[in-house]
């Protein structure tokens, strides 16, 4: 019996196998020659490579799979070697191979690798002291043409390395939070400028302000045009929330503000008057000393289109989910008698309520202030409610039930009136 592998047509890549019980013999050339005429090797589109290998979930246990895949045939090959470059899970034990393949010459004119062209994202975020600060800048020099996201390495990341990322040109996501070295704010917008497609950006986290001038100082910075992200943390101070954030581009929708210990409630404030009818998605959390219980209260009339909310409890009270917290709403149509009937509404879907470890006792965000929230109606969309474990909404019976009330109103709204996020109160989320 004889048994074919699927392979390209060409003579080098034909790879016939038979399945020879012990009493037969191998067949001669002409044998060899008359089964392959009349079996000849079966042939795959790529099309049909390219569905078999969508299968395969990209995440770090699929990349010796992705390999394997490469071992079948050239087609297979050609079609799996790109999957298996465009997003490298790069660990301190293979990081040395992977540099070899993408520089294998330290002169990029002497010695070229086809590889390089495939990588898009490159995380370098598992590295302490596995790469040099000229390795790194060297690697972006390779990936210039091609890189789409880059989380930068803690200990390896210098100077050397803006030059290289200015030439990024297409880069989209930029994530420089877990850098230790203290950085230039100038030298990192200077960067910036190059990097007119940039839609994410992690601020890092010993950002430094430059000495220069009080003129220059309140010139604000100019931040990429179409950049929809930004998440700041670490050493942002109250000066740099008031004179640079209000050239934020118009398609921001998303800010993070967290472990900022320096900026005070004035400046949050200041910030979410400029850019809260804009955003969609905001992240608030501790470590910020000096923000306090209330700070924030008025946080929905700030932000009237806020679909997800995550917010640490240290900051707010139950005042934030109160009527006159809750933005007026005047309809496009009108009542039956003429006159337009306003409703005081927030379409906020998710919100994550955290707890710092250091918070007092006078923090309590109890289930029935959201659940009152949501039964009168001015938290009609709201789906999703997660709450930290130091907030103790499972102590007790009443809050159980109140817990529950709460997920049956979101329950029923979702099924009224659909938004596509799933119903769910969970009271036992972990703080990071």
């Amino acid at each position: 019996m004889t048994e074919v592998n699927i392979t390209n047509s060409s003579a080098e890549e034909t790879c016939l196998s038979a399945a020879i019980s012990p009493s037969m013999q191998a067949p001669d050339e002409a044998q060899f020659e008359a089964v392959s005429l009349a079996n000849p090797p079966q042939y795959l589109p790529p099309e049909i490579i390219d569905i078999i290998l969508s299968y395969i979930p990209l995440r770090p246990a699929s990349q010796s799979t992705l390999r394997a895949c490469t071992l079948i045939n050239r087609s297979f090959y050609y079609a799996s070697t790109p999957l298996l470059y465009h997003r490298p899970y790069i660990t301190p034990s293979n990081f040395s191979l992977f540099v070899q393949t993408i520089c294998p010459s330290k002169n990029a004119h002497i010695k070229l690798t086809p590889l390089s062209p495939l990588v898009h994202r490159l995380d370098m975020g598992a590295l302490v002291h596995n790469s040099s600060k000229s390795l790194t800048a060297r690697l972006l020099g390779r990936l210039k043409g091609n890189i789409e996201q880059f989380v930068a390495p803690q200990s390896s990341f210098a100077i050397n390395s803006f030059a290289a990322l200015g030439k990024c040109r297409g880069m989209k996501l930029l994530d420089l939070s877990l850098i230790s070295a203290s950085i230039s704010n100038s030298l990192l917008f200077q960067t910036l400028s190059h990097l007119n497609d940039l839609e994410t950006l992690y601020f890092p986290r010993s950002s430094a302000l430059d000495q220069l001038s009080v003129a220059a100082n309140t010139i604000p910075y100019i931040w990429p045009p179409k950049l929809s992200a930004l998440h700041l943390a670490g050493g942002i101070t109250d000066s740099f929330l008031w004179t640079h954030m209000i050239s934020l581009p118009q398609t921001l929708r998303t800010l993070s503000i967290q472990h900022c210990s320096q900026i005070h409630q004035h400046s949050v404030i200041h910030v979410l008057e400029v850019l809260g009818e804009r955003l969609k998605q905001l992240t608030i959390r501790h470590p910020m000393n000096h923000l306090s219980i209330t700070s924030l209260d008025n946080l929905l009339l700030l932000c009237p289109g806020l679909l997800a909310l995550r917010i640490s409890a240290d900051f707010i009270s139950p005042a934030l989910f109160a009527a006159e917290n809750i933005p007026l709403n005047i309809p496009q149509g009108t009542c039956k008698n003429g006159s337009s009937k306003p409703s005081q509404t927030h379409p906020l879907r998710i919100l994550d309520l955290e707890c710092s470890p250091s918070a007092s006792s006078e923090v309590d965000i109890p289930p029935n202030v959201i659940y009152q929230a949501a039964e009168e109606g001015m938290l009609p969309d709201l789906r999703s409610v997660r709450v930290s474990m130091r907030l103790a909404w499972g102590a007790t019976e009443t809050l159980r039930r109140d817990a529950s009330d709460l997920l049956e109103v979101m329950e029923e709204r979702e099924v009224e009136r659909p938004v596509g996020v799933q119903a769910e109160v969970l009271w036992s989320m972990g703080d990071t």
